[in-house]
């Protein structure tokens, strides 16, 4: 995600250098409810209490791999997906459909894996395994989007979508009047992103 806002917050800060930006990464839910930000951006079912929110853009599941491991002529094929290392993100997602390994598995008409893959508790651990080619990987898109653009992952079967119920969404105390500058943001934000992904 942070590939993803960074490319973003760049172009603001060029539009708008009078407003400075402070930045909180974290993989914890922040209290934005309770002041703990001025906004947030989160990706969920979008049932939060306490905060208005709006829509950004819908989330998807991608199957994505180093160019250094995959020889061109069997990208599609299932018995070269079945023998590779499947990277498992053990990372929670509560109610996103998140499909499993045997569901792509299936899907792509491939036999059963050999092992159980790697396990890795953390999604950026995943996308940083994938990257240095120790298998196969499945991650959310807007997590790897940069990437993929760049050519330092490439995404299996393109074609073939896992959509989530999770969304992305901006997220503001419930009630609250925004301040001038992060209202400039927020529509800045809001404009910047939907132009890339229209309205469901």
């Amino acid at each position: 995600m942070m590939n993803w806002l960074m490319e973003r917050l760049n172009r603001f800060s060029a539009a708008h250098e009078n407003i400075d930006l402070r930045l909180n990464v974290t993989e914890k839910l922040m209290d934005v409810a309770h002041g703990e930000a001025d906004l947030g951006i989160r990706c969920g079912r979008g049932d939060w209490p306490g905060v208005d929110k709006t829509w950004l853009m819908d989330e998807e599941a991608v199957l994505v791999y180093s160019p250094l491991i995959v020889p061109a002529e069997k990208i599609a094929c299932g018995d070269w997906l079945a023998a590779q290392k499947l990277i498992h993100d053990d990372t929670p997602h509560p109610g996103a459909s998140f499909p499993s390994w045997e569901d792509v598995l299936a899907a792509a008409q491939a036999p059963t894996a050999r092992d159980s893959g790697m396990h890795i508790d953390s999604t950026s651990a995943v996308i940083l395994a994938a990257l240095s080619g120790r298998g196969v990987a499945l991650v959310r898109r807007a997590l790897v989007k940069q990437l993929l653009a760049t050519g330092q992952l490439v995404q299996l079967q393109p074609a073939r979508r896992w959509p989530l119920t999770w969304s992305y969404y901006i997220v503001t105390p419930q009630h609250a009047v925004m301040r001038p500058e992060v209202t400039v943001f927020y529509d800045w934000l809001l404009h910047d992103v939907l132009a890339e992904n229209p309205m469901r």
